[in-house]
């Protein structure tokens, strides 16, 4: 179950060497100038024209990250969305689902189109479960779900990896930086996993490192050092991510699992696989296999039994996942079959985090308030 994602990480850090990887490396260079590029033009655009960006008549917050790959932006997303509904609010999550674009669904394509949605709704469903009183709409023209999320009656808006989306404005754009890889191996796409330059970190109004026990303190610093820098001193926060315990594949907890006797297959479709088994690692469970597949996958009947044949064979006695991957699973696993158990991750801040996103969001809700709006 190797992927060629995976054969791409390793290329674009470094960890492949050789004459055919540096050349490799060194073909990726021309496409990623000319996609920093077009970055640099699309940025330059809606910095200088403000009418370019369109203003929702509510407030919008964004929540995204500068680099491709799992940052933690759906339980954030899903912390910032309680706090909203905590105070009251009747809040819109807007997603524009992997990849965005049109399904068409018609009798030759229905299979096919239905894997597809599966496979772009993953974290727009996972977000539905953590926050049902929530609207979560699934569109690639954000624009459009805010004016649908304003119709129904949403009073606050939340983009769901939202930083690169500029043709909706926002009043708070919170971004999320991986400690475990937070810069994108130092190159724009495809060289690297940077989305746009970290010059754009300047537009954040608010930063969040993830993952920030899973490094070093020396490490740690350094990565603050040059956050602070790029952004231009913006206010940075630290955050861990924990698992809080395990759901079953329909997103109901599981009340008693005994992580010091499990004996577990691991499998995941995510931005950061390493971190995932890292986690389930530190949890005191005995890893016996495990199987990275590339983020958002699509799980084929054929790979469904080749898992639990696996865990069969290893004599296994759970199997072990993300929550994104599970919604996936959702009618497809059989009883029959090992458990197969979720992880019910959680992003906790440290320190002063918590009163300085409060305080945040307080400052996007009033700067949104100032917009005038009309009746929905």
């Amino acid at each position: 179950m190797a992927t060629s994602h995976a054969q791409y990480l390793d290329l674009v850090s470094g960890r492949k060497r050789g004459p055919l990887q540096s050349l490799a490396r060194a073909l990726l260079a021309p496409p990623a100038f000319a996609y920093r590029g077009i970055i640099a033009l699309r940025n330059t655009w809606y910095d200088a024209f403000s009418f370019a960006a369109r203003r929702a008549t509510r407030p919008v917050i964004s929540i995204g990250n500068i680099t491709v790959g799992g940052t933690g932006k759906t339980p954030m997303t899903a912390k910032v969305a309680t706090l909203l509904i905590d105070r009251g609010k009747r809040v819109a999550i807007l997603s524009r689902g992997y990849k965005g674009g049109s399904i068409p669904f018609d009798e030759e394509t229905r299979d096919a189109a239905a894997a597809q949605f599966a496979a772009q709704s993953d974290e727009a469903r996972v977000l539905k479960r953590r926050c049902p009183r929530a609207q979560v709409f699934l569109n690639p023209d954000r624009a459009a779900s805010a004016d649908a999320a304003i119709a129904d009656g949403a009073d606050c808006l939340i983009l769901d990896d939202g930083f690169q989306h500029r043709r909706l404005a926002r009043d708070l754009d919170i971004v999320l930086i991986d400690a475990t890889n937070p810069f994108g191996h130092g190159h724009i796409l495809p060289r690297g996993l940077l989305r746009e330059p970290l010059s754009s970190l300047r537009r954040a109004g608010l930063i969040v490192i993830t993952r920030s026990d899973e490094v070093s303190e020396p490490a740690l610093a350094e990565i603050r050092r040059v956050a602070d820098r790029a952004s231009g001193g913006k206010p940075m926060i630290l955050a861990e991510q924990r698992i809080d315990g395990f759901l079953d594949v329909k997103g109901r907890v599981v009340a008693e699992a005994d992580t010091a006797s499990m004996q577990a297959v691991i499998f995941a479709g995510i931005g950061n696989f390493a971190s995932f088994r890292r986690c389930v690692e530190r949890m005191g469970v005995r890893v016996l296999a495990a199987y990275e597949f590339p983020d958002h996958h699509y799980y084929t009947a054929e790979e469904i039994d080749g898992l639990a044949d696996t865990a069969a064979t290893a004599e296994a006695n759970v199997l072990l996942t993300t929550e994104k991957d599970a919604v996936k699973l959702v009618g497809r696993w059989k009883d029959e079959r090992a458990k197969l158990l979720a992880l019910n991750l959680t992003i906790h801040l440290k320190d002063s985090g918590d009163a300085v996103l409060q305080e945040s969001i307080e400052k996007a809700l009033a700067r949104g308030t100032l917009t005038p709006t009309t009746p929905p």
